[in-house]
């Protein structure tokens, strides 16, 4: 199975979260990825900690063991089918999770995220919630 890390997960290993930790290391042979969007995330949490070159470095060694994987055109056509679903539901999601959940849709993957909340209303999204 492939998955996509949320950014909470990965802020949390960076926090030495060890059940997140002993979670990661049971899907050790599968694939992890990360979007675009999860990489802004950090970057932005990293610049405004108080420990910028700490995290810098958490971030830069972290990607070495991560796939990128793109927001593409897929994914875009998802997003705003997904928009317009939710908001006439009138169960809107932030738009970087709702950016995030697109791409995991697009690209067949399995969102782990501490946040479950925050994608429950997404239809079609594999859903893992640690």
């Amino acid at each position: 199975m492939n998955y996509c890390l949320d950014t909470n997960i990965i802020a949390d290993i960076f926090r030495g979260n060890s059940v997140i930790k002993l979670n990661l290391e049971k899907i050790q042979s599968d694939t992890l990825f990360i979007p675009p969007i999860v990489l802004c995330e950090l970057y932005k949490g990293a610049f405004l900690s108080s420990r910028i070159q700490d995290s810098l470095q958490f971030i830069n060694q972290f990607k070495t063991s991560v796939h990128f994987i793109q927001f593409d055109e897929n994914a875009c056509l998802i997003y705003g089918k997904l928009y317009a679903y939710l908001q006439k539901k009138g169960k809107q999601t932030q738009e970087a999770d709702l950016m995030i959940a697109s791409i995991a849709i697009a690209h067949d993957l399995i969102l782990i995220t501490k946040n479950g909340k925050d994608f429950i209303n997404i239809p079609e999204l594999k859903l893992e919630v640690w």
